[in-house]
């Protein structure tokens, strides 16, 4: 207002100035201070009563930069006021004022208008401030769930869904191929992770790592079938494995020589039996952060540690079978060539006992040669056949002098059958079988060869009714050398190796064979054989 008044005219008319004022802010007061700082003109006091106001303060600022301010008690009115004064051009001073508390009460009054537009302007400020977070976030977001796809082998399209601004896409383009490169990498060791461990599970050799405490970091499948474990549950020490000493002296030694070790280890408690580990030290190497001490391969033995019996055994039993006839042959002639025997009937029968020795001698050796030749032998498949029931007859025919020799029966009964083995494997395997029938039969006994084809097989029996195989015998009677009755067989000529022979023959033509026998009833040998193809 002051300004307004000012702007109105050069020359100030304080009459009219007032008037004007009080018309536009009657509860406002107006004061016109002349130049020597009496008062002409006063909205709500008489002036001619007023004192010289030229020491106010307000008005002594006017005057010297054209405005002025105060706030203090007024003499005239008695109230404590706000002053504001404005020199106006002619050098009058015009001074609005009015009183503090209407200042409070119009400050009060406006709290509650101030409070809610504070609210408001909170609320658009927190609104505003979330979407802006939202947009910053956004490519944060898709970020973090590219990676996260990339991590779980998954093809990620995030940064491609991501629609933003144009001020982030290079930095996301850029993430977006670091992302792809960090997929195909995790791509590339997971592969690799599950080559090694498919090869390593597949291993028939078991695996162990332990760490420098002998503590199991991990294991495969074989190792675990080995020891009885459940995957899963071999975490702890080595002994808990096995509580063998020699174990835990090998793998000390192993670290304290940083030398590789071979241990055999025969363990009641293992179903294997027998086991071979190869102890090796590791250094430099971490298995999921933990610094690898020792691997251990180990590999199941007992197959072959019975095959070394067993040949040991078979060595031992070749040694002796060919013995026996060549220290009766050597003395045999140290008694002729000595001139100890010089009856012609003596000297004939020697060289006739000389005689049986070297037969059975050269049969010893043949069958001998003829059992490895089998287990050496391969044949094409289906290119062989035979007929089972007429091969069966023949070597029935074959057997007839010994057979009636013997006081036993034997028959041939079936269907005819073609199966795929040659004719002279199948009749040595039924002068085997058959041969061996009528040893063990007493007179009078009985021995029946039955023939059953059936769909893509041919079936024979050879039953007898002979002394039986003890249950304990059964299973070995199909090793070489090893006989039920040692007496019975050594006097009927035999070699020990007839029923090796039969299941070589039998295993070479991918057949089987079963035996059922009982003490004193006799013994039923079922041989089932591939049958042959059918020709053209």
């Amino acid at each position: 207002l002051l300004i307004l008044m000012d702007a109105q005219s050069a020359i100030t008319d304080p009459e009219g100035v007032t008037e004007q004022f009080t018309q536009a802010a009657p509860e406002k007061r107006l004061t016109i201070i002349d130049v020597d700082g009496s008062v002409v003109a006063d909205t709500q006091a008489d002036p001619s009563t007023m004192e010289n106001h030229s020491d106010r303060s307000e008005v002594t600022e006017a005057r010297l930069t054209g405005w002025g301010e105060a706030t203090r008690p007024s003499d005239t009115v008695g109230q404590t006021m706000l002053y504001v004064a404005k020199r106006f051009a002619d050098g009058m001073v015009g001074r609005a004022s009015m009183p503090v508390s209407s200042v409070d009460a119009l400050v009060w009054g406006n709290v509650l208008s101030f409070v809610i537009a504070d609210a408001v302007a909170l609320l658009l400020a927190l609104i505003l401030s979330g979407r802006m977070a939202r947009s910053v976030l956004r490519p944060l977001h898709a970020v973090g769930e590219a990676l996260q796809e990339a991590l779980d082998g998954k093809p990620t399209d995030a940064l491609e869904r991501y629609q933003g601004d144009d001020e982030v896409r290079p930095i996301l383009r850029y993430i977006d191929k670091l992302v792809e490169r960090l997929g195909r990498q995790i791509e590339e060791i997971r592969t690799e992770r599950d080559k090694v461990s498919l090869i390593l599970d597949c291993m028939d050799e078991g695996l162990i790592l332990l760490d420098r405490e002998g503590n199991i970091l991990a294991s495969n499948r074989s190792a675990r079938k080995l020891f009885g474990v459940r995957e899963g549950e071999e975490g702890g020490s080595i002994l808990l494995l096995t509580r063998s000493r020699r174990v835990r002296d090998a793998i000390e030694q192993v670290k304290k020589s940083q030398t590789a070790q071979v241990l055999d280890l025969e363990d009641e408690s293992l179903a294997p039996g027998s086991l071979r580990m190869f102890l090796s030290p590791v250094s430099g190497r971490q298995y999921e952060g933990t610094p690898v001490g020792v691997s251990i391969l180990i590999s199941d033995v007992t197959a072959l540690k019975r095959a070394e019996g067993i040949r040991s055994q078979f060595t031992a039993n070749v040694s002796h079978e060919l013995k026996t006839p060549l220290t009766s042959i050597k003395g045999f002639t140290d008694m002729l060539s000595s001139g100890m025997v010089q009856n012609k009937e003596d000297q004939q029968r020697f060289l006739t006992m000389i005689g049986v020795e070297v037969d059975r001698l050269i049969e010893l050796i043949n069958d001998i040669l003829r059992l490895s030749e089998l287990e050496s032998a391969t044949i094409q498949q289906g290119e062989e056949r035979c007929d089972v029931l007429q091969t069966a007859q023949e070597t029935a025919e074959l057997l007839a002098p010994a057979a009636q020799t013997a006081d036993v029966t034997v028959s041939v009964s079936g269907e005819s059958g073609v199966a795929a083995i040659s004719p002279s494997r199948l009749k040595e395997l039924l002068v085997n079988l058959m041969e061996n029938a009528v040893k063990y039969t007493e007179r009078g006994g009985k021995v029946d060869v039955t023939v059953t084809p059936v769909p893509g097989q041919v079936t024979f029996t050879v039953a007898d009714t002979g002394i039986g195989i003890p249950e304990e015998d059964r299973e070995r009677v199909f090793e070489r050398f090893y006989r039920v009755d040692k007496g019975r067989c050594r006097k009927s000529g035999g070699t020990g190796l007839g029923l090796a022979i039969v299941k070589h023959i039998v295993q070479l033509y991918d057949g089987t064979i079963s035996l059922e026998s009982q003490v004193g009833k006799g013994s039923t040998f079922t041989v089932t054989l591939p049958a042959a193809a059918e020709e053209n």
